[in-house]
């Protein structure tokens, strides 16, 4: 899947997530996104997948479900 694909799932998905999402393209954004819907750093969680690509997990806002960035 391409990012293109993934970002029309969230849109299908979660509207209102993938709108505030949309235009944040660098790591010091998404964290001022995630302050904004009250997304608590602690309940980030990172997952390295080789020297230059990380994961970062977090939680969707007020739901059991989460959400992955991609990080190179």
């Amino acid at each position: 899947m391409e990012y293109a694909n993934y970002f029309s799932r969230l849109v299908q998905d979660h509207p209102g997530v993938a709108d505030g999402l949309s235009g944040i393209n660098t790591l010091e954004r998404l964290f001022g996104w995630f302050e904004r819907t009250g997304i608590r750093l602690a309940s980030l969680d990172m997952v390295t997948q080789d020297e230059y690509c990380h994961d970062l997990i977090a939680p969707l806002p007020g739901e059991r479900q989460w959400i992955v960035f991609g990080m190179t």
